[in-house]
């Protein structure tokens, strides 16, 4: 096998936790009708908004037109923002590896939530560099995403190892020659970096 010398994680519920619940609570209290993330996310056009296809502005006037109370663009932009808990151990865990091999993060995403968690969590800290899907027009599980990221960071396929929570994505690293891991648990996890790198971490 060859040396592994990059690791790319995800960042939603590998990195950092998030859930929608909350802003769903928010939006109901307001009139919203939606009562399911499904829902929500298909009426707030969110794939095409985390592809970069609409701005954040447009994406707060979708929310509000979910809304017969509507909020403050402001108010609005908080609520969006407030659905994250980082995961320390794996975070720690992708700062032992930053000093061993390249860590690199790529993040289906859109620019409010990236530049949140750019400035509130230490992502840039735990890592060398990042890509997020609505900079580059394209999402994670498609292989022009993987070949963007081996473009930008210099990586070899087969020298990469991507580690994932949603195996649709992890399968679609796989099938571009890397080397994948379905985040499930942090141990797990561990555990697999170690035997694909070689290194204790």
């Amino acid at each position: 096998m060859s040396q592994i010398n990059g690791v790319v994680f995800d960042v939603g519920r590998v990195l950092i936790d998030f859930s929608y619940e909350t802003l769903i609570k928010v939006l109901s209290r307001q009139g919203a009708t939606v009562s399911t993330v499904d829902e929500f996310t298909s009426q707030v056009d969110l794939v095409p908004y985390e592809h970069g296809e609409i701005s954040d502005r447009q994406f707060l006037q979708n929310l509000n037109a979910l809304l017969i109370d509507p909020l403050s663009e402001q108010a609005l932009s908080d609520a969006w923002k407030d659905l994250f808990t980082p995961i320390d151990e794996m975070l720690d865990l992708a700062a032992r590896l930053k000093s061993h091999c390249g860590v690199y993060l790529i993040s289906n995403t859109s620019n409010m939530h990236w530049q949140h968690l750019l400035q509130t969590y230490r992502l840039a800290d735990v890592c060398h560099d990042h890509l997020a899907s609505y900079q580059v027009g394209v999402m994670k599980p498609a292989p022009e995403i993987f070949a963007i990221a081996c473009d930008r960071f210099n990586l070899t396929p087969e020298q990469t190892v991507f580690v994932d929570d949603m195996k649709v994505n992890v399968d679609g690293a796989i099938d571009c020659g890397w080397h994948g891991i379905h985040h499930q648990d942090v141990a797990g996890t561990r555990r697999q970096l170690v035997e694909l790198t070689g290194l204790s971490i």
